[in-house]
């Protein structure tokens, strides 16, 4: 070999023979034998990650030592609902060897999308909203790896990394984990977004809520849960007592229980998850135990009320009924006529009965309007009672006044229509005889 010459063998013999002491050195053997030796040593610094073209699917790659990184992933669906982030769904990869990029678009990012698909109510669209992802060891010393993406575009480059700078840690026993949530929302019409915006309240804000999922229902043409269960639980009148426009019936006492928007709303959650809910037996005991705690609350609230007010106010109120002769009704008649020739006031005719009302007087003629209404089903019909309501409640009249009076005219003359005022005068007592206060 001439002078300059670079040999390779030469060179790393060289360097092995630097490395060892004179005591441990064996000249008997081949030259080449230190090179071959030193070269894992090298590769073992760090595992590699697989890729699509080196990876091998029916490879069991269960060498040991390790000859790429394993690792598991540890993912979760959840659901983003304003204040409230619910979990549908939770599963474990363990194992992979795949890289992070090839693994999600080959096997995990179907699961998640078929997941979020079956797991989610039908009448609802949920998008992806974020993304997050913690890259951890089992060393104490060593801290996670956090990172927050939009949607569900991860920069999977970043992860890859992170697990290749860990490789070394693996290769001594330590356990790679990525740790993923998968963030959506509900997709929402712009609609819907400026009434939550307008109302306030929780009674407000059920009510937007429950507009806007049917509003989108109705938009994409799909069947609405809400209306559904509205209309299996919309009380149906006589003989219910509860005077709500909502009512559960018991199936084995046919005992109408009265709904509030709370309860509808627990109802349609209960069917949207895909339970049956089709007559009143299917209602799950939990909800019909809380509806059952309720009454029984608003009851002991009644009789608590009932034995701390004034006896003054605690009276019925009490109303005698004077039959007129015939000449006495015929003066009253006269007397409705008038010198003013207006037909149709009754105000002197008079009707009375003895009832009491056990609610406080506003509320009462607030009750027996949605009785009316809860009869009928045209619009301008209800808007008609609310009218009648509504001159009623700016006069300060409550159904005493109303049923002693029987001025029909009063209300004609100030916008409602004579067939709505002629109901609202004259069914009070229909009304006392089917709520059973008389």
């Amino acid at each position: 070999m001439r002078d300059g010459d670079f040999d390779s063998h030469e060179h790393v013999i060289d360097d092995d023979f630097n490395l060892e002491s004179p005591s441990q050195r064996s000249f008997g053997s081949p030259g080449p034998q230190p090179a071959v030796h030193t070269q894992p040593q090298t590769n073992q610094s760090n595992l590699p990650l697989l890729r699509l073209s080196d990876w091998d699917p029916d490879h069991p790659y269960d060498e040991r030592p390790p000859t790429c990184v394993h690792y598991s992933i540890e993912w979760k669906l959840l659901l983003n609902k304003g204040t409230v982030t619910s979990k549908i769904a939770r599963d474990t990869e363990k194992d992979v060897v795949l890289a992070p990029q090839p693994f999600w678009e080959r096997t995990l990012r179907a699961k998640v999308e078929d997941l979020l698909k079956r797991k989610t109510p039908r009448n609802k669209v949920y998008a992806p909203e974020e993304t997050n992802v913690t890259v951890s060891v089992t060393k104490p010393s060593e801290r996670d790896y956090s990172r927050r993406f939009e949607l569900f575009d991860v920069g999977w480059d970043s992860i890859t990394k992170q697990l290749e700078d860990w490789s070394h840690l693996h290769r001594s026993g330590k356990k790679l984990r990525i740790d993923v949530s998968f963030v959506c929302v509900e997709e929402t019409q712009p609609s819907m977004i400026t009434r939550s915006i307008a109302r306030r309240g929780a009674t407000g804000a059920q009510l937007t809520e429950r507009e806007g999922i049917m509003e989108l229902q109705q938009n994409t043409g799909q069947p609405s849960v809400w209306s559904a269960v509205y209309s299996l639980m919309r009380c149906p009148g006589h003989p219910c007592k509860n005077q709500a426009s909502y009512c559960f019936r018991d199936p084995d006492t046919k005992k109408h229980w009265p709904l509030d928007s709370s309860d509808l709303t627990k109802l349609v959650r209960y069917a949207e998850e895909g339970s049956d809910l089709k007559t009143h037996k299917d209602v799950p005991e939990a909800i019909r135990e809380l509806i059952y705690a309720k009454e029984q609350q608003k009851l002991e609230r009644k009789h608590k009320r009932k034995a701390t007010a004034d006896p003054e106010d605690s009276h019925p109120i009490k109303i005698i009924n004077v039959l007129p002769s015939c000449d006495r009704r015929h003066e009253a008649t006269a007397g409705a006529d008038g010198a003013d020739g207006e037909p149709g006031s009754v105000a002197s005719a008079g009707r009375a009965a003895d009832f009491f009302i056990p609610e406080p007087r506003d509320k009462a003629i607030q009750t027996y309007c949605q009785w009316h209404c809860n009869r009928i089903i045209g619009a301008e019909w209800k808007k008609g009672f609310q009218k009648a309501f509504a001159v009623a409640m700016k006069e300060c009249l409550d159904l005493k006044h109303i049923y002693e009076d029987q001025d029909v005219d009063f209300f004609v003359q100030n916008g409602v229509s004579r067939g709505i005022a002629r109901s609202f005068v004259g069914d009070i007592k229909a009304w006392a005889s089917e709520v059973d206060i008389s």
